[in-house]
C-alpha cells in the first residue's frame, strides 16, 4: 500500500509542478487540461491509490489510509477553486465530492469480494 501511495503523489506532484510551468508560461489549455487531471486525482485519490496497490487485498484499509492524504489536498484543491482564498461553495463542493466518492467505493468494498 505504501508503495502505491507514494506513486499517486508522486504523480500528483508532477502534475502540480506542470500546472505551475503551464500557468507561468501562459499555456492555457495544457494547464486546463492538467487542471482537470489534478482535480480528477484529488477527488478519486483513494480509489486511484487502491488500484495501483493491483492486489485485491485490504482495499478498505487502504481506501481509507489514502483517505487521510485525499482530505487535505482535497482542500488545497477548495482553495484554489475559490481563487487563493477560501470560499464555502468551493469548499463544500471539493470536500463533498472527495468524501462522497471515498464512502461509494467503501460501501461497495464492504458488500463482497
Amino acid at each position: 500500500m505504501l508503495k502505491a501511495l507514494l506513486i499517486n503523489l508522486g504523480v500528483f506532484s508532477g502534475l502540480f509542478l506542470l500546472h505551475i510551468v503551464f500557468a507561468a508560461n501562459g499555456m492555457d489549455m495544457a494547464f486546463t487540461a492538467v487542471a482537470l487531471l489534478i482535480s480528477l486525482q484529488t477527488i478519486g485519490f483513494g480509489p486511484l491509490t487502491v488500484a495501483l496497490t493491483g492486489t485485491k487485498g485490504d482495499r478498505r484499509q487502504t481506501l481509507r489510509r489514502s483517505f487521510g492524504v485525499a482530505l487535505p489536498l482535497a482542500f488545497g484543491l477548495a482553495w484554489a477553486y475559490g481563487d487563493m482564498a477560501w470560499s464555502m461553495p468551493e469548499t463544500i463542493g471539493v470536500v463533498g465530492a472527495s468524501l462522497a466518492v471515498h464512502l461509494a467505493f467503501d460501501r461497495y468494498w464492504s458488500e463482497g469480494p
